[in-house]
């Protein structure tokens, strides 16, 4: 299982709800798995999201899809533009 998350809190992602997801995200996380960090410069088609050890940058609309991408073995994720 990853240990942290990152999730942007630029005005961008601030619009799909990204402060919201971290928010979600905590109840399961607990609060220092899900990190609210600065613009990742990745703006457009959702918040941007990033999961420790890995490099991409995934664009997520849902908290669900996150919840989703935590519980799947085998580790496909989407990477963003």
């Amino acid at each position: 299982m990853l240990n942290k998350i990152k999730i942007c809190k630029g005005a961008g992602c601030k619009a799909w709800k990204s402060e919201y997801m971290a928010k979600q995200l905590r109840q399961t996380q607990g609060s220092d798995g899900v990190c609210l960090v600065p613009c990742m410069r990745q703006c457009g088609g959702g918040a941007s999201v990033q999961f420790e050890g890995h490099g991409e940058v995934l664009k997520l609309r849902d908290t669900n899809e996150v919840a989703y991408l935590l519980g799947s073995s085998s580790g496909a994720l989407a990477t963003a533009c």
